[in-house]
């Protein structure tokens, strides 16, 4: 494992990478694909929220007690769950690593299931590009990359066997659409598919609530206030407008 890493021309360049986006991929722990991991070099821990863990089905007897609260985090400290080590795989076969990580539990709010902090990175010697959204590490079978698909995700885990490629998320039947208004059939919302029965109901019943914040068409925001919205052309003032001859074109010649 002693390949040198590099990034160059021949490493694709995400569009996401112009928007300044986070590094995110993915990693099979307790026999799942655990997706929005979040890569974090500025982390002195390696963070799972505790919602991921209960997913995962695991206990908290498995947690071993953390008296140190963690610091600079979202502001006062954070009394952790406990911590626990798993056995994670970053990567796809052949070309991947298996590492012990001791995640920290917090019960917090996140859009993201997982950091990976210092320590996890430094044990895979992972080398990472916030230009190409990418982390490079050495594995037996050579160098990995791991970055994440930019897909709408519907769900945050995903069952592992070995061997079996892992379905892509996103695709257009795990989603569904509804009608906001019975009276605008053609006035549709998508939604995930795979929500459970509950909670897509209560998120059609919210959505149709506020259905009047729904513009479809211009007609549909009358009365804007300018000092909220307004177009505006960006002409130097030193230039003088110009008026342009009016042209008319032929029915018969138009396409």
């Amino acid at each position: 494992m002693d390949e040198k890493i590099t990034f160059g021309p021949r490493d694709a360049v995400p569009l996401a990478s112009g928007n300044h986006e986070t590094i995110v991929i993915d990693m099979v722990t307790n026999n799942y694909r655990v997706k929005k991991v979040y890569v974090d070099q500025g982390n002195a821990v390696d963070i799972m929220f505790y919602r991921v863990f209960k997913e995962l089905g695991l206990e908290d007897g498995q947690l071993t007690p953390v008296r140190t609260p963690l610091m600079g985090y979202t502001g006062p400290p954070i009394h952790p769950e406990g911590m626990i080590t798993l056995m994670v795989t970053v990567g796809q076969a052949p070309k991947c690593r298996t590492i012990p990580v001791n995640f920290v539990m917090v019960k917090q709010q996140s859009p993201y299931n997982v950091f990976l902090g210092r320590p996890a990175l430094n044990a895979l010697r992972a080398i990472l590009s916030t230009f190409h959204l990418s982390v490079k590490f050495p594995t037996p079978g050579g160098i990995a990359e791991g970055r994440e698909k930019v897909v709408a995700q519907m769900t945050c885990l995903e069952p592992y066997i070995p061997g079996e490629k892992t379905r892509q998320l996103g695709t257009q039947d795990e989603i569904e659409e509804f009608p906001l208004r019975e009276d605008w059939p053609d006035q549709v919302i998508r939604i995930g598919a795979l929500l459970p029965p509950e909670e897509k109901e209560g998120l059609n019943a919210l959505l149709r609530e506020y259905s009047q914040v729904f513009a479809w068409t211009v007609e549909n925001m009358p009365g804007i206030p300018t000092d909220l919205a307004a177009h505006h052309l960006n002409i130097d003032p030193r230039f003088k407008s110009v008026k342009q001859k009016r042209r008319s074109s032929s029915q018969k010649g138009t396409m």
